[in-house]
């Protein structure tokens, strides 16, 4: 081997060690990717599996490359799960801390939350920016209800009454209703309610929002005085939450006089038909959480949130 051969191994060796040249991609450690479903969470074992879990399972299938974790926004939840079916879920700080640990490089964080309330602003967007320098990439999807379709924004209340319309009974008689119990702002009204009775109205459906939240609206008080003002006589009532928990089967469904069922009974309404299951077990409505996944990896209306 002549000189100048042995010269360029050796100058080639010393640059793979120095870090110079990268060795081959072959031989590179494979990009970690996870998506991390971030709930409130339910202490009812049925339902977690009905709806939250398909949910994930659903979001699971349609990115087989990603890593799929859960995360509850609420410590409550949390805690009773601990104690009482010993099963440790993590908070979204604890889910982030994890996948930094273990090496994860790009993570999509998915709220299953309905709209951008207060517990989705201070438990997921606060904590998502707190762990933004700890990947290369972090991105967040959307809740369920954030665009009304202006500016060349997607309607998400329009995507959403489509997917309700499937799980919604059929409707033959003008004096039959659904009405959706939705959970509502404790501190500050939520304008997503009034424009999903808007889509419902556009729809030219035969639905009513209130929500179990007092100072929020519509509230009870405006959902019968609706239902008052269409001479609606029959209803259903279905919750309009992830999960059927308790207040779907308490304060919606429930055998106190203050239940939303004995409420309307007590006001001459005749209640047919009681759903008790979460928007998460609706394939049409888990495809929306799978379609702003996509929109975060794709940057997708971004600077809007």
């Amino acid at each position: 081997m002549n000189l100048c051969k042995v010269l360029s191994m050796l100058f080639f060796c010393l640059t793979m060690i120095m870090g110079v040249i990268s060795p081959s991609p072959a031989f590179a450690e494979p990009e970690k990717k996870a998506i991390v479903v971030v709930s409130f969470g339910t202490t009812f074992p049925e339902e977690r599996k009905a709806s939250i879990a398909a949910v994930e399972n659903k979001i699971r299938a349609s990115f087989p490359a990603y890593e799929v974790r859960r995360a509850f926004t609420s410590s409550i939840v949390r805690q009773r799960i601990a104690e009482n079916e010993n099963i440790q879920i993590d908070s979204l700080e604890q889910a982030l801390e994890k996948l930094g640990k273990e090496g994860y490089t790009e993570v999509v964080v998915q709220s299953t939350h309905l709209t951008p309330g207060e517990e989705y602003d201070h438990k997921v967007v606060a904590v998502v920016h707190k762990y933004a320098g700890n990947f290369a990439e972090l991105s967040l999807g959307r809740p369920v209800l954030v665009y009304d379709g202006s500016n060349g924004l997607p309607d998400d209340f329009a995507i959403a009454v489509h997917a309700l319309k499937a799980q919604m009974p059929l409707l033959q008689l003008q004096d039959r209703a659904v009405v959706f119990m939705g959970h509502g702002s404790p501190h500050q009204p939520n304008p997503a309610y009034g424009k999903l009775q808007q889509a419902f109205d556009t729809a030219e459906l035969q639905a009513v929002v209130g929500v179990v939240e007092e100072t929020d609206h519509p509230n009870f008080e405006d959902a019968v005085a609706l239902l008052k003002a269409r001479s609606i006589k029959r209803v259903n009532l279905m919750p309009l939450m992830l999960v059927a928990g308790d207040h779907a089967n308490n304060d919606m469904a429930g055998d106190e006089p203050d239940s939303w069922k004995n409420l309307l009974l007590a006001q001459g309404f005749q209640v047919n038909d009681i759903y008790l299951r979460g928007l998460g077990a609706n394939s049409a409505f888990q495809d929306i959480y799978v379609q702003h996944i996509k929109d975060a990896m794709e940057r997708k209306y971004a600077k809007s949130l």
